[in-house]
C-alpha cells in the first residue's frame, strides 16, 4: 500500500513569537486609553521647562522692583510688609531676589483674602501684585501655576500626584511593550526598522513613524517615566531604591515638637544670619521656609555646580534656639541620595543645563506623535480589515 504523506511540522514558534499578540495587545489598549492623558502632560511639561522664564514674561510688573536698589529690604522687613497689607497674615515661606532688581516672593496664608503668593519691591517694600496659586485661569497671572498644577497632580492634590505617579508606571509598560513589538528581527535590520517612507499609504506611513520615532526615543522616553513615576509616588520609590542602594533619612520627616502658642522663636533675620554661617562650596541662599508644626526653619541652599535651579541643599534649624539640627546634602550622599536627587531635576530638564531642557522640551512633545500616529494606524488597520 502507499504510504499516506505526512502533513508537515510547523517550526516551533520562538518566545517572542508567542508572547507577541499579549504584548501587542497591552501596547495597544494602554496607549488608546491612557496616550491622550499622557499627551496633555507631556505638552505642558514642554512648557513647564521654561516655567520662570514664561511666568516672568507674562507678568513683568511681579518680577521686577518700580527701580533697582543696592541693598535690598532685609528678610523680616519683607515679612512685616505683607502683614502691614493683611493685618493677619502668616507668612510661611520667604524667596529672596535672585539678582539684582528682582522682587522678593513670599508665600502666606490671610482671612479676608484667597491669595496665597504674594510679590514684593525689594528695596521699598511696596506690593507689586498678589496672587492665588490654586485658582484655575488662562490669565497671564494664573497660567503657569495652572499648567504646574494639571502636570503635577490633575490639580487634585495628593490623590492626583498619585494617580499620575501610577499612570507614568503604566507608560513605562507601554513603552517596553512597544519596544518589544518594533524591535528589527535579523532578517529586517536596523535601516528598515528606521526607515520612513513618506510615499507609501497613509497607514504605513503612520506606523513606519510610529515605529522608528520609538526606537530613536525610548531611552529619552523611559527617562522621563521613570522620573514622573518618582514625582507622583516619591515614597515607594524611595524604597524600591533603598533595596538596592543606602538611602539616607528623607529630610520632610525630620522634625520636633510642634511649636506651642506662646513660645519664643528666632526672628526670620536670625534664620538667615545662621544659615548664612553654613554656606559652603560658592553655595547661595535661595529661600526659607517656617515650619511651626514641625518646629524649624528649613533653608533652600544651591551650590554652584547644582544639579536644581531651586537648589538640592537643606539646612534645618531650631525654631526656637537656632540650633542646626541637620545639614542635607544629597549631593554628597549615598548613591541611592545622588540618584533620588538627579530624578526631578531630569524630568524637568534642570539637568544638563541647555541640552537638558532642549531634550525634555522634545521628550514632552513626542508622547502627542505617538498618540496620534498610534491612533491613526489603529483605525487605518480597522478600516482595511472591514473594506
Amino acid at each position: 500500500m502507499p504510504v499516506k504523506p505526512q502533513p508537515a511540522q510547523r517550526p516551533p514558534r520562538s518566545l517572542r513569537q508567542a508572547i507577541r499578540p499579549g504584548v501587542l495587545w497591552l501596547h495597544r489598549w494602554l496607549g488608546l486609553t491612557l496616550g491622550l492623558l499622557v499627551a496633555l502632560a507631556g505638552l505642558s511639561g514642554s512648557l513647564l521647562v521654561f516655567h520662570h522664564e514664561l511666568d516672568a514674561e507674562l507678568n513683568p510688573e511681579l518680577v521686577h522692583n518700580y527701580e533697582p536698589c543696592v541693598a535690598p529690604l532685609d528678610i523680616a522687613a519683607a515679612v512685616a510688609s505683607v502683614q502691614r497689607i493683611w493685618p493677619q497674615a502668616k507668612v510661611s515661606s520667604v524667596y529672596l531676589p535672585s539678582h539684582e532688581g528682582a522682587s522678593y516672593r513670599l508665600y502666606f496664608k490671610a482671612p479676608g483674602t484667597d491669595d496665597n503668593e504674594v510679590m514684593l519691591d525689594s528695596c521699598s517694600g511696596d506690593l507689586l501684585g498678589s496672587r492665588n496659586r490654586e485658582e484655575a485661569g488662562l490669565d497671564g497671572r494664573h497660567l503657569m501655576p495652572t499648567l504646574q498644577r494639571w502636570h503635577s497632580s490633575l490639580m487634585q492634590g495628593k490623590s492626583g500626584r498619585a494617580a499620575l505617579g501610577w499612570l507614568a508606571l503604566a507608560w513605562a509598560a507601554l513603552l517596553i511593550a512597544g519596544l518589544l513589538l518594533a524591535w528589527p528581527t535579523p532578517a529586517q535590520g536596523w535601516r528598515r526598522a528606521l526607515r520612513v517612507n513618506w510615499r507609501q499609504n497613509a497607514y504605513r506611513t503612520h506606523f513606519d513613524l510610529h515605529r522608528s520615532a520609538g526606537l530613536v526615543a525610548i531611552v529619552l522616553m523611559l527617562t522621563v517615566a521613570v522620573t514622573g513615576f518618582y514625582n507622583g509616588l516619591p515614597e515607594l520609590a524611595r524604597a524600591l531604591v533603598g533595596q538596592v542602594a543606602p538611602v539616607s533619612t528623607e529630610h520632610r520627616s525630620i522634625a520636633l515638637p510642634a511649636l506651642q502658642k506662646g513660645e519664643t522663636t528666632i526672628s526670620w533675620n536670625d534664620a538667615k544670619a545662621i544659615a548664612e554661617q553654613h554656606l559652603s562650596d560658592g553655595a547661595i541662599l535661595l529661600a526659607l521656609n517656617r515650619l511651626p508644626e514641625r518646629g524649624i526653619y528649613q533653608v533652600r541652599l544651591r551650590r554652584a555646580d547644582d544639579w536644581q535651579r531651586t537648589g538640592t541643599l537643606r539646612l534645618l534649624i531650631d525654631l526656637r534656639n537656632g540650633a542646626v539640627i541637620e545639614t542635607v546634602n544629597p549631593l554628597a550622599g549615598t548613591g541611592g541620595d545622588r540618584l533620588l536627587a538627579a530624578l526631578f531635576p531630569l524630568h524637568s530638564g534642570q539637568f544638563g543645563g541647555a541640552i537638558g531642557r532642549w531634550l525634555m522640551v522634545i521628550a514632552g512633545l513626542l508622547p502627542a506623535l505617538f498618540f496620534i500616529t498610534g491612533l491613526s494606524t489603529w483605525i487605518l488597520r480597522r478600516r482595511r480589515k472591514s473594506a
